[in-house]
C-alpha cells in the first residue's frame, strides 16, 4: 500500500513537472514572439527600434485621442449645434458630436489601471502591450503546446504580425479586442460556451470588429451542431448569439445617458467617415491612381504596402478556411473550424459592409485568429508566410509613426 502511494506520487510529481516545463516553455515563446512582433512593427522608425523602450508618446496616433477623453470624462454625445459641441469646429458639417463613436471597454480598464497611480498614456499602453502578451500566450496553449517551438513560435509571429499589427501595440483597444476574441475562441474548442459569451462580450465593448468575429463563433458553433439534434442545436445558436451582449449593453447606456441607443451608429455613420471597404475601389484607387489625396498623405511606399496588407488578410484567410475544410473532412478536427469561421466573417463583413472611417486596415486585425489553422503548413511556405507579412508589416507600420495612417 506505501509503495503504491509513492508510486502515485510519484508519477502525480512528475506529470506536474511536465505541465510546468510546458507552461514555462509557453511563456519563453511567448516573449520571444512579442519581442519579434514588437521589433517587426518599429523596424522602419528610429525612435521605435528598441522593444522594451517604453514611450507612449510613441504610440499615440488619432483615435488614441478619442479613448483618453472617454478616459477622463466618458463617452460624449449631442447635437453638434447645442452646447458644449458649439463651440467646438465641425469642419465635416455633422449633424451630431462627441466620442460615443468609440467604444468605452478600452477606455474602462485605462480608468481602472490608472488607480494605480500611472498616467493615462502609461496605462493606456502598458494595457495594450500586455493584452498583446496574453493573446500569443492563448493562441499557443491552446493551439501550439504539441508542436515543435520553433514551428509553434512562427505562428505565434504569423498571428502577431498580422495585417493591422501596429495597433495591437498602440494605445488603441485592438489588442485587448484580440485576446478577447482568441480566448473566446479556445472556450468554445472546449465546449465552454457561456464562458465564450463573456469573453466575446467584453471584446464587443472595446473594439467594433469584434461583433463580425462573434457572428463568425456563432455560425461556427451552430455548425458544430448541426448533426447533434435539436436541442443541442439551439442551445449553441443561443450561446452563438450571447456574444453580441455588447450590442445590447451599449444601447442600454446609450439610451439612458444619450437618449439614443443607437448613439454609436449616429455618430460612426457621420459625414466624412463613410469609406469604401477592403479590397474594393478604396484600395484600386489609392495604388493605381498616383494623385489621389491619400497616396500623396502616406506616400506611394505605404499605399503599396496597404494594399498588400489587403491582399494578404484575404490571402491568409482563404488559406485558413481551405485547409480547415480538408482537416474537417478527413479528421473531423475541431479546433480548427471556430478559428476560420472567425477570420472568414471579419473580412467577409469588412469587404461586403465597408469598414467606416477608413479603418479597414486596423479593423481586419481581428481575423488573425485563424492563423492557427496554419500550424501544419509545410516549414517553407510557413515561413514565406511569416517573412511577406513581417515585411508588409513593417513597411505599414511606418506610416503609422509618421502620422499619416489613420
Amino acid at each position: 500500500m506505501v509503495m503504491v502511494g509513492l508510486n502515485e506520487s510519484r508519477q502525480t510529481t512528475k506529470a506536474n513537472a511536465r505541465s510546468r516545463s510546458g507552461i514555462g516553455s509557453g511563456l519563453a515563446l511567448t516573449v520571444l514572439a512579442w519581442l519579434t512582433c514588437r521589433i517587426t512593427v518599429g523596424a522602419r522608425w528610429g525612435p521605435a527600434h528598441n522593444p522594451i523602450r517604453f514611450d507612449p508618446k510613441l504610440w499615440a496616433r488619432w483615435d488614441s485621442l478619442m479613448y483618453a477623453s472617454i478616459a477622463r470624462f466618458g463617452r460624449t454625445f449631442g447635437e453638434c449645434n447645442q452646447p458644449p459641441f458649439r463651440s467646438q469646429p465641425n469642419l465635416l458639417h455633422a449633424t451630431w458630436c462627441g466620442t460615443a463613436g468609440w467604444l468605452p471597454g478600452y477606455p474602462w480598464l485605462i480608468r481602472g489601471i490608472q488607480t494605480m497611480g500611472l498616467s493615462l498614456s502609461d496605462a493606456g499602453l502598458l494595457i495594450s502591450w500586455v493584452a498583446m502578451a496574453v493573446a500569443l500566450f492563448i493562441v499557443w496553449f491552446g493551439w501550439l503546446r504539441d508542436l515543435h517551438p520553433v514551428r509553434a513560435g512562427l505562428v505565434m509571429v504569423l498571428f502577431g504580425v498580422f495585417p493591422g499589427a501596429v495597433y495591437n501595440f498602440a494605445i488603441f483597444p485592438t489588442s485587448v479586442a484580440l485576446a478577447g476574441v482568441v480566448s473566446a475562441i479556445l472556450a468554445a474548442t472546449r465546449e465552454r460556451f457561456m464562458i465564450a459569451a463573456v469573453l466575446m462580450t467584453a471584446a464587443g465593448l472595446c473594439y467594433p470588429s469584434a461583433w463580425f468575429a462573434a457572428g463568425g463563433l456563432a455560425v461556427g458553433m451552430v455548425f458544430m451542431g448541426w448533426s447533434l439534434g435539436t436541442k443541442m442545436l439551439a442551445r449553441r445558436g443561443l450561446w452563438g448569439m450571447a456574444g453580441l451582449t455588447s450590442l445590447v449593453i451599449l444601447g442600454i447606456h446609450d439610451q439612458i445617458f444619450f437618449g439614443h441607443p443607437n448613439a454609436y451608429v449616429l455618430l460612426d455613420t457621420g459625414p466624412g467617415l463613410d469609406a469604401n471597404g477592403f479590397p474594393g475601389d478604396y484600395l484600386f484607387h489609392l495604388v493605381i491612381q498616383r494623385d489621389t489625396e491619400e497616396q500623396n498623405l502616406i506616400g506611394r511606399e505605404a499605399a503599396l504596402a496597404l494594399a498588400l496588407q489587403g491582399l494578404i488578410a484575404v490571402a491568409t484567410v482563404l488559406l485558413s478556411t481551405f485547409v480547415t475544410a480538408g482537416s474537417w473532412a478527413k479528421a473531423r478536427i475541431v479546433d480548427d473550424v471556430y478559428p476560420a469561421a472567425v477570420g472568414l466573417a471579419v473580412v467577409l463583413s469588412i469587404v461586403l459592409l465597408s469598414a467606416n472611417g477608413g479603418a479597414w486596415n486596423r479593423s481586419v486585425v481581428l481575423a488573425a485568429p485563424c492563423v492557427v489553422c496554419l500550424r501544419r503548413l509545410p516549414w517553407p511556405l510557413l515561413a514565406l508566410i511569416v517573412a511577406v507579412s513581417g515585411l508588409t508589416t513593417a513597411f505599414v507600420s511606418r506610416a503609422f509613426f509618421a502620422g499619416t495612417l489613420i
